[in-house]
């Protein structure tokens, strides 16, 4: 069954740091993109950030605005349009019964993968790493076929291309995403179990030697010992000043001893032509 229909609605929120006013344009064109779909738009209060700060609100606000997304049975998706450095603040305040009650889909990346992950672990609700901004980027006509056909038609088969760097086969549950804000739920009750799970990685900035280090958290935290393998999306920095050691060269060094499988694709990440992956449902590659 399709996630989405003509008629139904989706919230947009900024769980993570608000939106810049003269951002309003952006949403703007989101909103004319999905009403072309049929799709009507529900504006959360936690939307642009307040005078002199960098946030949509305190924590416990910016969590009473996504519970009240959750709780309206209308609302059929929420996507999130923020990133920056603030999500995990909200995580004390969630109600992950009525998460799991009400399983409506949250949608983001960056910084929201905290989000993603916790709403998984902690309600068994499925999420997935996309960016709705993309509807309203250089990329906006691709964008939105891909949208129509991911979220608003009866199948869900993974649209990004990839290619091997260990093995040839891999399958399991998703979890991850950006590797920093990832590693910000390392050590506290919202961290997925990685065992016989796909870990997803990507990264907006950060080098070699930022890189290595992250990698190494994960390593020590047993990720790569117990996971099904490793799906590398876009590197952004790293790729674009074509800095070395690569993150392939790392990855591979890092998780060697464990000979885990590793992909690698170009379509997930910061990109605005990035494609869409779930998070807390099984994938297979092969």
């Amino acid at each position: 069954m399709a996630l989405l229909q003509n008629g139904d609605s989706i919230g947009l929120i900024s769980c993570s740091d608000g939106l810049r006013h003269d951002d309003v344009r952006v949403i703007h064109k989101i909103e004319q993109v999905l009403e072309n779909l049929g799709i009507t738009v529900v504006k959360s209060a936690a939307l642009f950030r307040d005078d002199a700060s960098p946030f949509s609100g305190s924590p416990q606000m910016r969590a009473s605005e996504l519970m009240r997304l959750f709780h309206q049975s209308e609302v059929k998706a929420i996507f999130d349009v923020s990133g920056g450095d603030s999500a995990n603040q909200i995580l004390p305040f969630l109600d992950f019964n009525a998460i799991q009650c009400a399983a409506t889909p949250y949608i983001g990346i960056s910084d929201l993968s905290v989000i993603n992950n916790a709403i998984n672990t902690c309600a068994s609700v499925p999420s997935h790493h996309y960016r709705i901004k993309n509807l309203a980027g250089h990329f906006a006509d691709s964008q939105t076929e891909l949208f129509q056909r991911y979220f608003m038609e009866d199948e869900h088969d993974l649209t990004f291309e990839y290619r091997w760097l260990r093995g040839q086969q891999m399958n399991g549950v998703v979890i991850g995403g950006n590797i920093r804000c990832f590693l910000k739920l390392a050590g506290t009750r919202y961290f997925p179990d990685p065992t016989d799970k796909i870990i997803f990685l990507e990264a907006l900035g950060g080098g070699p030697a930022r890189m290595a280090s992250l990698l190494a958290q994960l390593d020590q935290l047993s990720v790569f010992s117990k996971c099904a393998g490793v799906l590398l999306g876009t590197f952004s920095e790293m790729q674009k000043k074509e800095l070395t050691p690569s993150i392939e060269a790392l990855v591979f060094e890092t998780t060697e001893k464990y000979n885990v499988p590793i992909a690698k694709t170009e379509q997930l990440g910061h990109g605005e032509d990035a494609h869409i992956l779930p998070i807390g449902l099984p994938i297979v590659l092969e």
